[in-house]
């Protein structure tokens, strides 16, 4: 099984990744900027929607497991990890048609952050929470970050979210609007491809709201590099 997949369903790509819980390192950034290339460059569909494989996770975030080793050991990939990053998150957030987030699972940290790129969500009702805890791992969001969640949700969870590390429930999640339906794991895809293919619009005129509307966030994505502190190997690193 390939890490990323994805096929057409009539005017809509749907994306599954199957990277176990989808942590963010520079082969899932590679590989999932390279699958949206390919959708965008190589088919004529108006929306996507991205869901995972994993019973459990939709996306858990950066890949701790190798970024502490290397961010030690001063490893060059880690800049290269960091910018991937930032680009990924830039282009789902640009992409140039309708994005939906189909949340089959947990989305926490980074791979939460990612979720607010998207368009729209449709979350898994019985099973998966929506978290920031980087409060508890001493990580600090970048400006776009917060911009990102700020998009998302309304300030009173913002700040929840980030000053406490609460795990947001899909029922809390829909009452706030973050989410558009809670689902069960039956219903979810079929909802969240349902409401992509209703959705019919234009990739050109779609592209050119999502430029105006996120300006702000884009200034912010593009000076990432300047916000992101300098960290020694001592330091947890910044996402």
């Amino acid at each position: 099984m390939a890490s990323i997949e994805w096929t057409v369903d009539e005017n809509i790509a749907v994306l599954i990744m199957n990277s176990g819980d989808n942590r963010f390192n520079v082969k899932f950034c590679s590989e999932m900027l390279a699958a949206l290339d390919d959708i965008e460059n190589k088919t004529s569909v108006n929306a996507l929607v991205v869901s995972s494989s994993h019973e459990k996770i939709w996306s858990n975030g950066m890949d701790l497991d190798w970024l502490m080793p290397a961010i030690t050991g001063k490893d060059p990939e880690v800049e290269e990890f960091f910018n991937l990053q930032d680009q990924l998150m830039k282009r789902m957030l640009f992409y140039p048609m309708i994005t939906v987030a189909a949340l089959s699972g947990h989305a926490f940290a980074s791979g939460a952050i990612f979720s607010c790129c998207f368009d729209f969500r449709f979350m898994r009702s019985d099973r998966g929470f929506l978290c920031f805890p980087e409060v508890d791992l001493n990580i600090p969001f970048l400006p776009y970050m917060t911009a990102l969640i700020k998009k998302t949700m309304p300030m009173h969870l913002v700040e929840e979210g980030e000053f406490t590390g609460k795990r947001f429930t899909a029922a809390e999640l829909e009452t706030f609007h973050v989410i558009r339906k809670a689902c069960t794991m039956d219903d979810l895809m079929k909802e969240a491809t349902g409401f992509a293919k209703s959705l019919n619009k234009g990739r050109w005129i779609i592209s050119e709201m999502k430029k105006v509307l996120r300006k702000d966030i884009g200034y912010l994505m593009d000076h990432a590099a300047d916000d992101r502190p300098k960290l020694d190997s001592d330091n947890v690193p910044i996402k």
